[in-house]
């Protein structure tokens, strides 16, 4: 790699670094000023679950923007090497985008309508349902982009697929014995949820990190 496009790429993930902060910031700013004035007893389980939600709001967001703007946006923010590169994967890349942002969207309504005495547009048995509805509508979306991956992408789905089974099954092992033993106590139902879909991210990242992709090319 020449000195040039080793600048380039140090560029690149700093301003990645910058607008993704910015972008967080924002969706925590945006998340007060809705919930401003509410007299509501958030609990930790609901705290997290809601950041996680937010989390792939903030991933569907970023990737479904870059898709709809792939030169003025995309390739200065995603993984890629250029625009043409996610003009070609738009399908995967827009159905991955907008999956990521009704899961989002689902997780954080499952944990608005559980709080005490919020003013939730439906209940939390309906933001359950919902929940399992959206997570149809993405494994349907997913399956076609799942067909037309190349091996390294399979490859990569699977490592993290594996990773995340493994993390999950040392915490149900530990907090769950802990919790039976009276050392520690239970999961609450909402951590399950949250362990589910943040463990799964986070074994992503470990996948794709693994193999050198997190420097932008």
């Amino acid at each position: 790699m020449t000195t040039e496009v080793r600048a380039l790429s140090h560029r690149k993930m700093a301003l990645q670094a910058l607008i993704g902060a910015l972008a967080g910031g924002g969706g925590m700013l945006a998340a007060m000023w809705l919930i401003e004035g509410e007299t509501l007893a958030w609990r930790p389980s609901q705290i997290i679950l809601a950041g996680v939600g937010l989390i792939y709001a903030l991933m569907g967001l970023f990737v479904g923007l870059g898709v709809l703007a792939p030169r003025a946006f995309g390739q200065r923010m995603l993984n890629v090497a250029d625009a043409e590169e996610i003009v070609e994967e738009r399908a995967n890349m827009g159905g991955s985008a907008l999956s990521c942002i009704l899961i989002g969207a689902a997780l954080t309504l499952l944990a608005y309508t559980t709080v005490d005495g919020a003013n939730a547009p439906v209940s939390a048995p309906a933001a359950f349902w919902i929940v399992l509805a959206l997570l149809a509508i993405g494994t349907a979306i997913t399956l076609p982009i799942w067909r037309r991956l190349d091996e390294l992408w399979r490859r990569l789905t699977i490592d993290a697929s594996a990773i995340a089974g493994n993390i999950l099954l040392v915490l149900c092992i530990v907090w769950g014995g802990g919790a039976a033993a009276g050392l520690v106590a239970g999961p609450h139902p909402l951590d399950l949820v949250s362990a589910a879909f943040g463990i799964f991210l986070l074994a992503t990242f470990i996948a794709v990190g693994r193999r050198g992709m997190m420097t932008p090319p």
